[in-house]
C-alpha cells in the first residue's frame, strides 16, 4: 500500500500499515505495567517510517500524542492532509479521527505516546478537544527516553531503572503538552528530601518545608507527578534503596536507617511491595549486569 494524499481517510477503514523497512521501537503497558499504573500510558515508541508507512484511526478510546524528530510526514488536521516537520507535535485525542504517513522513498523519524482515555490530569487540557490538532515542540524531546526505555526492557530489564525512564518521559510528555515546568517551590522541596531521606518526612513537615498548604502541596504533586506527595517520597526512597543495594555492600539495616525506615524487614517489605522483588535478590540480580 502506497499513501497519497489524495486518499480521504475518512472513507477509509482502519489502518495500521508500518510498511516493509519501517523500524518501530515500542514498549506497552502488558509487558511494561508500570507505564499504565504510573502515568495511565497505553504504549510507547520510536518509529523511522519509510516505504508508504500509513496510520488511520477512527474513534478509539485512547489518545495519542506523536513528535516528528526528522524528515518530513503528512498528518490529518482540519480535513485535510498537512506537512508534519521536525518539531511538529500531532495530538490526537480520544474519540477523533487521526491519520498519517511517510511519502514512499522518503524516511519520516517520530516519537508517540499513547494514553488511556484522554489522559491523567496534567493532559486533561490537552486531550479535551474534539479534533486533532498540533502544536510545537524540541523534535528530539521524546526520542531518547522511549529509546531508552525500549532498551532497558528487552535487555536488562532493571526495574528501577524502567521507572525512571517511565519517569522522564512522562516528565518530558508535561513539558511537550503543557508547556508546565515544575513548579519551583516543588524542584527545591524534593530536591532537599532528596539530601535527607532518612528525615521522618510527613505530609505536613514536607508542605511546611514547601510552604504551602497540605492540599495546595498535594495537588502540585497530583499535577506534575501523578502522586500523592507520600508516594512520592516512598518512590524516591525505594530508588535510593536500590542504588545503596546495587553499589555498596552496606547492610539491610544500614539501608534502612539511611532512608528513614525502622528496621530491614520494614524496609524488605516496602520494597517488595514497590519492585516485586526482595532486596537481596535485587542485589544479587543488579550484579550480574
Amino acid at each position: 500500500m502506497v499513501a497519497t494524499r489524495d486518499l480521504d481517510p475518512r472513507n477509509q477503514d482502519e489502518t495500521h500499515f508500518p510498511g516493509p523497512d519501517t523500524t518501530r521501537r515500542s514498549t506497552i503497558s502488558l509487558d511494561c505495567p508500570a507505564l499504565m499504573e504510573n502515568h495511565r500510558i497505553l504504549a510507547v515508541g520510536h518509529t523511522e517510517a519509510r516505504g508508504g508507512n500509513l496510520f488511520i484511526r477512527h474513534k478509539r478510546p485512547n489518545s495519542q500524542a506523536l513528535v516528528s524528530c526528522r524528515g518530513m510526514g503528512s498528518i490529518w488536521v482540519n480535513n485535510r492532509w498537512e506537512d508534519c516537520p521536525p518539531g511538529t507535535v500531532y495530538i490526537s485525542p480520544a474519540n477523533t479521527t487521526n491519520a498519517y504517513f511517510a511519502t514512499a522513498g522518503k524516511t519520516w523519524v517520530f516519537s508517540w505516546v499513547i494514553f488511556i482515555g484522554r489522559g491523567p490530569h496534567p493532559f486533561s487540557h490537552t486531550f479535551d478537544k474534539d479534533a486533532a490538532y498540533t502544536m510545537q515542540a524540541d523534535p528530539d524531546l521524546l526520542s531518547h527516553a522511549t529509546q531508552g526505555l525500549y532498551n532497558e526492557v528487552n535487555r536488562n530489564g532493571d526495574p528501577i531503572l524502567i521507572e525512571r525512564w517511565i519517569d522522564l518521559i512522562n516528565a518530558y510528555a508535561v513539558r511537550a503538552l503543557t508547556g508546565n515546568e515544575i513548579d519551583n517551590r516543588l524542584h527545591d522541596l524534593w530536591r532537599n528530601v532528596e539530601r535527607s531521606l532518612s528525615r521522618p518526612w510527613s505530609y505536613e513537615t514536607m508542605a511546611q518545608e514547601a510552604n504551602v498548604s497540605k492540599e495546595h502541596l498535594r495537588r502540585l504533586c497530583h499535577r506534575h507527578y501523578g502522586q500523592t506527595p507520600m508516594d512520592r517520597l516512598r518512590a524516591l526512597r525505594m530508588r535510593y534503596v536500590a542504588e545503596l543495594l546495587a553499589n555498596t555492600d552496606y547492610s539491610s539495616d544500614h539501608i534502612a536507617e539511611e532512608v528513614g525506615y525502622a528496621d530491614s524487614i520494614a524496609l524488605s517489605r516496602a520494597f517488595q511491595r514497590s519492585y516485586g522483588i526482595s532486596p537481596a535478590k535485587y542485589r544479587k540480580k543488579s550484579r550480574n549486569y
